[in-house]
């Protein structure tokens, strides 16, 4: 299928507390993406503790391969009660969408789901039961490639309590914002930052409860070719930039020696440029038809550095440094082609590396590495 799920969120915590106490963990495979979202009970460590120890149990009862009635049912015995308030200690939303737009839904104590259908909010029919003494909303419904769903924590519902209104904006008010949002912008990751910027504003920049909002939609897959160090015989310059320039997608060069090599191949110019978005990050280069060149490992190790804590769906960072963009291609990416060179730069020489252990080899299988576990579908050209 020529169509991927693509799903960001963000998370902001109560005013005063240091950490969120929703949890997200995402699960993907070339089949499903599973989305568990969490809100433990109050703010701070103790409701953060309680939701991913909730998110936690139902994705690993997921791989599991239980049916998700079972995994409701398990949690449910497993989670304990407020005593003073007489409600689980976590809320629990689940979604299961595969790739054919089937979505499987069961909510317990959670705001229901938004699904946006032709940019306007469509209810969808959920059915009710009892389990164990808890009320579970559940539904199956088909997706097509334009439909959007979101999926929120009580405290958007909530927002403004405190501050603007007396009882928070509610589903049918965040439902209104998110089909006006959803109408002016298009791309996934805007969508979510301003929908979350409306709720910052009702709470008049100060939240009165932790929130997060999640968005999932369908997308055309994603390609993009890069082109990192010098081959290790340099007759063959002009086979790797061959491969960069007939490999699919975007264009990226890593490394100064490769710059320049591409730009003689190309009977281009390297064009330096001085600005310093981050002091540990060296300034961009510019050639003309690619569209990113970059310093070389420097910042691939800030790149790899990032890409080993990021987790699915989380929005990219938005620095304008080479490594902050050259991470947001990546992610953006679903199929990634790299032609990676193994002559070794004569600053590593007295390292006495073998080659299977050069520095440009290692960063390089560490950002594949990462990409891979993210469900990046990643190939690597050794030259």
């Amino acid at each position: 299928m020529d169509l991927v799920i693509d799903e960001f969120y963000k998370s902001i915590p109560k005013k005063g507390e240091e950490v969120c106490g929703d949890n997200v963990e995402i699960i993907k495979n070339d089949q499903e993406t599973i989305v568990v979202l969490s809100d433990g009970l109050g703010s701070g460590i103790k409701a953060n503790i309680l939701s991913t120890l909730t998110s936690k149990i139902t994705v690993g009862l997921i791989d599991k391969q239980l049916p998700l009635i079972e995994i409701i049912e398990t949690l449910i015995a497993t989670l304990p009660i407020c005593e003073v308030r007489e409600i689980a200690y976590s809320t629990l939303a689940v979604l299961r969408l595969s790739q054919d737009g089937k979505a499987q839904i069961i909510e317990m104590d959670t705001p229901s789901v938004f699904l946006v259908r032709d940019n306007q909010i469509k209810e969808i029919e959920m059915q009710e039961r009892e389990l164990m003494g808890k009320k579970i909303r559940e539904t199956e419904i088909q997706l097509s490639r334009s439909d959007r769903i979101f999926m929120v924590s009580d405290g958007v519902i909530h927002a403004g309590i405190g501050a603007l209104l007396d009882f928070g904006i509610g589903w049918q008010g965040f439902a209104r914002h998110v089909e006006d949002v959803v109408g002016r912008f298009n791309d996934l990751k805007n969508i979510i930052e301003k929908l979350v910027d409306i709720c910052l504003a009702y709470y008049l920049m100060e939240p009165g409860d932790d929130f997060t909002v999640l968005g999932l939609s369908f997308r055309e897959k994603r390609k993009l070719t890069m082109l990192s160090g010098p081959p290790q015989d340099p007759k063959k310059d002009e086979e790797v930039v061959f491969e960069l320039l007939e490999g699919p997608g975007q264009k990226i060069v890593s490394g100064g020696t490769t710059a320049h090599i591409v730009a003689r191949e190309l009977n281009q110019k390297v064009e330096s440029t001085f600005d310093y978005y981050d002091k540990d990050v060296p300034p961009l280069m510019k050639i003309k038809g690619m569209d990113l060149v970059t310093e070389g490992l420097l910042t691939l190790n800030k790149v790899a550095d990032y890409l080993e804590n990021h987790k699915h769906g989380q929005l990219y960072p938005k620095g304008k440094d080479g490594a902050s963009r050259l991470v947001r291609m990546l992610l953006a990416s679903d199929y990634i082609k790299m032609v990676v060179g193994r002559a070794m730069n004569e600053s590593h020489q007295s390292l006495n590396l073998p080659l299977e252990l050069g520095i440009r080899t290692q960063v390089m299988n560490r950002i594949a590495g990462c990409l891979k576990k993210l469900n990046k579908d990643v190939e690597i050209i050794w030259y």
